[in-house]
């Protein structure tokens, strides 16, 4: 009996070794199959970003969601990447899943962007060539109407500041006839430089004054030059020569005569061929006139835009055409009995340059107006 007994206790003893072996290996591949679905769920999130968003422009709006293509699962990031400051940054994208053990799985990419600066300041000039009369005042820095950095704004003037300024290169002498280049040189925060050259050209009174006697004595003398459609009126001066005053741009034409003639006439209003009606009109020769840009009735608000912004080119049949301002300029400051003198000279603009002109945008409400009319009506003034 006892022998039995022995023989039973072996025998349990055995099953519960067997038993809890197989406990164990139940176990143990229990957790080498989560760990498998582990690893297939972190190798199934993916990433996948916009290598063209890596590099950052400096001030620009980066949005780190605009960097991701495609992903799997939850997608979380963190960076302190500042758009307003160069210089490289890690960006740690966090993906987030549940394997099917319900086992959270997380996966990182970090991928480093650029914050680069790439745009030099931005230099606005008034004019390439200014021109002036030897003996006239000129400061350089008058030419120059803006000089900005595209994010960090206007940038000052400053001569011993190595960034964030600009300042004025080259030497030149307003007593002295001659041609001078000068350089604008800019630099922003960041180092990014440009620059932009213009020239002065100081004219000698001798080359440029016209004799009293030649406009008459009367107050102004004006000259058109067909060719680069610029007007350039000439004042008498104390000398009694007619010196430089100032210039208008403007459109003429086919018809437009050669030689010299004296204004006869003046009309607030003109109507001219079209039909169409023109403001300011002074007579020269015929029905050759000084006028605004036409309009298509006698009103200040229909303008021929169109036309407008042709100004600077030959689109009128014979006319001086020019804007509201430097017609009105005419009517109110040249009496009749002004000489004008129609040229052609196809180097030069004359001795004061070409005035810009305003562009009217079609599109704009207001486009029925002339931009320089001092009508206290002109919604461009307002």
């Amino acid at each position: 009996m006892k022998k039995n007994w022995v023989m039973v206790l072996l025998i349990t003893a055995a099953a519960v070794i067997l038993c809890g072996a197989k406990m164990y290996m139940d176990a143990r591949e229990q957790k080498e199959m989560e760990r498998a679905a582990y690893r297939e769920a972190y190798a199934a999130l993916k990433l996948e970003v916009d290598p063209s968003m890596m590099i950052w422009e400096y001030g620009s709006d980066c949005d780190l969601n605009q960097m991701i293509l495609n992903h799997t699962g939850e997608i979380s990031y963190e960076s302190d990447a500042d758009p307003m400051k160069p210089g490289e940054y890690d960006v740690k994208f966090r993906l987030t899943d549940r394997d099917v053990f319900n086992q959270t799985v997380e996966r990182e990419f970090i991928y480093r962007i650029t914050v680069a600066d790439t745009m030099a300041p931005e230099i606005g000039l008034s004019q390439q060539n200014c021109v002036i009369i030897e003996g006239d005042s000129f400061n350089p820095a008058d030419n120059v109407i803006s000089v900005r950095d595209p994010v960090d704004g206007e940038l000052p003037y400053d001569a011993a500041a190595d960034t964030g300024a600009w300042h004025l290169e080259g030497e030149y002498d307003p007593d002295t006839p001659g041609e001078y280049t000068l350089t604008v040189k800019a630099a922003d925060i960041n180092g990014n430089q440009a620059e932009s050259e213009f020239t002065l050209n100081v004219l000698s009174k001798q080359d440029v004054n016209i004799p009293a006697e030649d406009g008459g004595g009367n107050p102004y003398y004006i000259r058109v030059n067909r060719a680069m459609n610029t007007v350039t009126v000439y004042a008498l001066n104390d000398d009694g020569e007619y010196e430089p005053y100032t210039a208008f741009i403007c459109s003429t034409g086919p018809a437009t005569p050669l030689g010299t003639y004296a204004t006869f006439g003046k009309s607030r209003w003109r109507l001219l061929y079209g039909p169409c009606y023109g403001q300011y009109a002074t007579d020269i020769v015929g029905d050759i006139l000084f006028h605004s840009v036409p309009y298509f009735t006698q009103d200040e608000g229909d303008l021929e835009y169109e036309e407008y912004n042709q100004l600077g080119t030959s689109a009128s049949m014979g006319c001086v055409r020019l804007c509201v301002r430097d017609a009105k300029w005419i009517y109110d400051n040249c009496p009749e009995t002004t000489v004008v003198e129609f040229y052609d000279d196809y180097d030069s603009y004359g001795p004061l340059g070409r005035p810009e002109s305003i562009w009217i945008d079609p599109e704009s409400e207001y486009r029925g107006w002339d931009p320089t009319d001092p009508s206290p009506s002109n919604p461009w003034k307002q």
